[in-house]
């Protein structure tokens, strides 16, 4: 009969196999089942009692499962989105979460992406002309050949961020802290990192002349990429 229970619960979720949750709600939902089944065995009811009360008592699952799943691919939308070459100026993205995102070959001059989760997503090749990114997460953001001219970096996550082929002279990133960050193929000629912190950041065949890091923390890896450049690191403090 714990078979015949089984089968019936896996019967019910079989229609929502492709939602994340379902095997989840099956397991749980099984497992709250079999204990009211042994309650009814307990208390005196025959296998096909216990069995018939036990389904009796479950809700309507559907109803339950076709909710999670249209909020599963509505989140799963939201979150893998493709804005390429498409023609985006001063566009509002602050506060959005677009993980994955792809804003490749697209103009978003003077956009706002204030307070915005673009973990993973990826700008080559795009204007982003005076854009803000305050308050933003760029864990593991690749910029790829963009036109970074008079953006706004402030307060913002730069774990693992991927500077490629850029122009980020003059750009400011004073008191910002960089972990596993990658600079490479880049100008920075006159950027400013004054109290900046820098942990593992490498700068590979980077424009550095005229750089600024007065005040700036980093470790010991990260000082060797530089002094081998030849930058001016007085004031540096060692972490």
């Amino acid at each position: 009969m714990i078979e015949k229970l089984n089968a019936h619960v896996h019967s019910i979720f079989a229609p929502y196999k492709s939602a994340k949750t379902a095997k989840e709600l099956e397991e749980e939902l099984l497992q709250n089942l079999l204990e009211k089944y042994n309650d009814h065995r307990r208390n005196g009811a025959s296998e096909q009692e216990a069995f018939k009360l036990t389904v009796d008592s479950i809700g309507e699952v559907s109803e339950l499962m076709e909710s999670l799943n249209l909020q599963y691919n509505v989140l799963e939308q939201a979150i893998n989105m493709d804005y390429s070459r498409h023609r985006l100026l001063d566009s509002d993205f602050r506060s959005v979460s677009v993980h994955d995102g792809k804003f490749n070959s697209c103009d978003l001059s003077r956009s706002d992406f204030s307070h915005s989760d673009l973990t993973n997503s990826t700008f080559k090749n795009s204007n982003l002309d005076h854009c803000i990114f305050e308050n933003a997460n760029l864990t593991g953001t690749l910029f790829k050949s963009a036109n970074l001219k008079g953006v706004t970096f402030k307060n913002s996550i730069y774990n693992k961020t991927h500077f490629k082929s850029c122009n980020l002279s003059g750009l400011i990133f004073d008191g910002e802290t960089f972990k596993q960050t990658i600079f490479e193929g880049s100008s920075l000629r006159k950027a400013s990192f004054r109290d900046a912190t820098l942990i593992n950041v490498q700068f590979r065949m980077s424009d550095l002349k005229k750089i600024d890091f007065t005040g700036a923390s980093m470790d010991k890896l990260t000082y060797n990429f530089l002094h081998g450049a030849k930058v001016d690191l007085g004031g540096v403090t060692l972490i």
